[in-house]
């Protein structure tokens, strides 16, 4: 497994996170849950998700994925390789326009989103670039994509600097827990008021942010370290949970196995989980939208 984490361009950090190349030639991934919308686009290859019946749906080649409470698993044609980015907390409504709840659970074809005539530019450009290259992906190959992919986000999103909740609801971690009255007052707005905006930035209930910001926090605490049965007490309290079994429960809803089944797979050869294995720090850069 190849991976590459190129940072945004400057005028796209406030918007965007890290990008990921990876080649995924392995055929499968299992992709946990998560708050922030990202773009995806298969740089060559297709994917199939496969559905709780075991059926399966062909993926888009260029499409919005939207946040998802569940995990998701992914089978990859032979050869395939992605690249992929994740907004940050209130960014989609402000760069194209739609609101995370909308999008909810699914996806969309970036060409319902921009012009059938851009979209078709970028694939055209991108096919140019994979003319030159064979193989595997490379540093060279993957900084060219990425190079290609960020321009037209810089050319098609719009990127007006505004206030938002998303950012500074998370940058409040400390509070994020906190009751909701409490947690209103803080803000200086209804509760009333809060649940919805939450709800129009994140595109899910509080207690679902509240859920998801809690996985995402002990997620680098699990994975970066070897982890004895009595370390998961420690970890599920500094992340916030009420205790193990709360956080076995929640692990279980968010990516499908609980923590140390997790780190067992981790440690395994299952190539559905390298996702798990990218380091602290670019786990952080991808994924995690706070410091």
């Amino acid at each position: 497994m190849l991976t590459y984490v190129i940072p945004p361009l400057p005028h796209l950090s406030d918007l965007i996170m890290h990008l990921l190349v990876v080649d995924l030639d392995d055929g499968v991934s299992l992709l946990p849950a998560s708050l922030c919308p990202s773009l995806m686009l298969f740089v060559r290859g297709s994917a199939q998700i496969v559905n709780d019946d075991g059926s399966r749906t062909e993926s888009h080649r260029f499409f919005l994925r939207g946040p998802f409470l569940s995990p998701t698993r992914v089978t990859y044609e032979p050869g395939t390789i992605s690249l992929s980015v994740c907004l940050k907390p209130g960014m989609l409504q402000q760069t194209l326009g739609i609101s995370a709840a909308s999008v909810t659970g699914s996806s969309i074809r970036m060409d319902e989103l921009i012009s059938n005539e851009k979209t078709d530019a970028l694939l055209h450009a991108i096919e140019e670039v994979n003319a030159r290259y064979d193989g595997r992906i490379s540093a060279t190959h993957a900084h060219e994509l990425s190079t290609l992919f960020q321009r037209f986000l810089l050319n098609n999103l719009h990127h007006k600097k505004n206030n938002h909740l998303g950012a500074a609801f998370l940058a409040a971690r400390q509070k994020l827990f906190f009751p909701l009255a409490d947690l209103s007052d803080y803000f200086g707005i209804g509760q009333r008021q809060l649940e919805r905006r939450v709800r129009e930035t994140f595109g899910v209930t509080l207690r679902d942010v509240r859920r998801i910001a809690r996985f995402g926090l002990c997620l680098p605490l699990i994975v970066d370290q070897s982890l004895s049965w009595g370390d998961l007490t420690r970890v599920a309290h500094e992340s916030g949970y009420y205790d193990q079994a709360h956080m076995h429960r929640e692990f279980v809803e968010l990516v499908g196995i609980p923590p140390m089944q997790l780190l067992q797979k981790i440690a395994s050869s299952d190539p559905a989980y390298w996702i798990f294995r990218l380091s602290n720090t670019e786990f952080r850069q991808l994924f995690i939208p706070v410091e």
